[in-house]
């Protein structure tokens, strides 16, 4: 219960006890009796209209067993899939399939801040799957559309709310045996964006030049597993990194980008494309100067040939990124930053050492709907803790992982809402009651099984209480009279 609702109680209880009484003291003693009944369904019916009651059923969603071989063919948006978090100034893809039972091509656009970001045409009567993608500018919560236009009519309508979260700040330390442009550009645009970066550069002999950056300055002179473990990332070329350090970073889990030595005498502009699919302008890179790929080795960056120039791949507990192109500052020189972050978030934030959180909060359903039970699992090594908005939720501990809580909320109403827990805030969207109702229903059906009853959770009818309170006042204003 809420706050409102001992507020609601108490208050009828007091006006209650006042009416009775009065009623009590009257001198004249006629229908006592009916006067307390009435007394208390009126204030009774008041304080239940006042309260958010609600009521549980259940949607049998199976088919009857002369329609189960016959089953509705879905139109429309048939199901969709968008990450609901994105680190800043990453690309976020929104895929799916839809279903186009129409005489008329059906143009799909993925919109935000009354801007169209991606669109694509679906021909007629097929059913084909889609891929959409932007690069969300702001930071926080928001609440983009997908819409399915055909001419000017709006077939459909849903929406995609996303949060982009601030990009966790990276210790990067940069191990050169030569002074390097690429080095240079790129911890300097590390820097400009709050990381940690510290540099070593062999200038002669034994002498090395270094340089920090929102970091403490460390002795880079001799490398040790301690100096190491206060960085996240490691970019350096071959001639400056020996055997002994790459497997002090392996045990560490602390990635390692290897540039190579050279990027090839026989160079030519090269389309580009990241693993996600986005294409990147072209570089003079060497067509020779590829990089093996295969079901360990997975490749980051290729060209149109699906040749491989930057790959990814484990290395012990870290991650060993390889890459054969040293010329990505020309970018910046072109002033092409949106491109240079692209890129290079997509190489490093992979590649660096993971964090391990104190807490992780999980939600069944994903596409959680109003009035509809909300299944929450929290992982905790601390005490747990959980509140939904204002109400705090009482958790059950798992009977054989010790760390794992479980809960269930019925969400009042729509929109963003916060999860606090003793670590921090975390948010999730509540959909309204008509989103999402065709791919909720096959994204929740396990292939093989029959659907399952539905429980939902409906607002009890007010009418339920107006009409005794109703009948209850006009008893007492007739009593008044007589």
């Amino acid at each position: 219960m809420t706050s409102w609702s001992y507020i609601v109680l108490l208050a009828g209880l007091a006006i209650l006890i006042v009416l009775l009484i009065q009623e009590l003291r009257r001198e004249n003693k006629r229908w006592l009796w009916l006067r307390i009944t009435a007394t208390v369904i009126t204030v009774a019916g008041v304080v239940l209209i006042g309260l958010p009651l609600y009521h549980t059923k259940k949607i049998n969603t199976s088919a009857p067993a002369d329609t189960a071989i016959k089953q509705p063919v879905l139109t429309g948006i048939v199901t969709c899939h968008w990450p609901r978090t994105l680190p800043a100034g990453q690309e976020w893809p929104v895929q799916g399939v839809y279903n186009n039972a129409t005489a008329q091509p059906v143009t799909l656009r993925l919109a935000g801040f009354d801007t169209v970001l991606d669109s694509v045409v679906i021909p007629t009567r097929q059913q084909q799957t889609f891929s959409l993608k932007a690069i969300p500018l702001h930071q926080g919560r928001a609440v983009y559309r997908i819409t399915a236009i055909t001419g000017t009519d709006i077939l459909e309508q849903q929406p995609l709310p996303l949060e982009v979260r601030k990009q966790t700040p990276l210790s990067v330390l940069f191990l050169a045996s030569s002074p390097d442009f690429e080095n240079r550009f790129l911890a300097d645009w590390l820097v400009q964006r709050g990381n940690a970066v510290a540099v070593r550069t062999l200038v002669a002999g034994n002498k090395y030049i270094t340089r920090f950056a929102n970091i403490p300055q460390l002795p880079l002179e001799q490398l040790t597993p301690a100096l190491l473990d206060n960085f996240d990332l490691v970019v350096a070329d071959p001639a400056a990194i020996n055997k002994t350090i790459r497997n002090w970073l392996e045990n560490a889990g602390i990635g390692l980008v290897l540039k190579a030595d050279s990027t090839g005498i026989s160079q030519k502009p090269v389309s580009l494309w990241l693993s996600a699919g986005r294409r990147l302008p072209a570089l003079p890179v060497d067509p020779a100067a590829t990089l093996p790929s295969g079901s360990t080795v997975l490749p980051l960056v290729q060209d149109s040939l699906h040749r491989a120039y930057v790959t990814v791949a484990l290395a012990g507990a870290g991650k060993l990124v390889r890459t054969h192109i040293s010329n990505t500052f020309s970018w910046l020189l072109q002033e092409q930053e949106t491109v240079y972050q692209q890129y290079w978030s997509a190489i490093l934030h992979p590649a660096a050492r993971k964090k391990t959180s104190a807490e992780k909060i999980s939600f069944l359903p994903e596409i959680a709907h109003q009035h509809q039970p909300l299944e929450i699992q929290l992982e905790t090594t601390m005490a747990p803790f959980l509140k939904a908005g204002k109400v705090t939720l009482y958790l059950a501990q798992h009977p054989w992982l010790p760390y794992r809580w479980n809960g269930t909320w019925w969400p009042e109403k729509a929109g963003w809402q916060s999860f606090t827990t003793a670590a921090g805030v975390q948010w999730n969207y509540i959909f309204q009651p008509d989103d999402w109702k065709k791919s909720t229903a096959v994204a929740s059906r396990p292939a093989g099984l029959s659907p399952q009853p539905q429980t939902i959770r409906e607002r009890v009818s007010p009418w339920w209480f107006i009409i005794p309170l109703l009948l209850s006042l006009t008893f007492l204003w007739w009593e008044k009279k007589m």
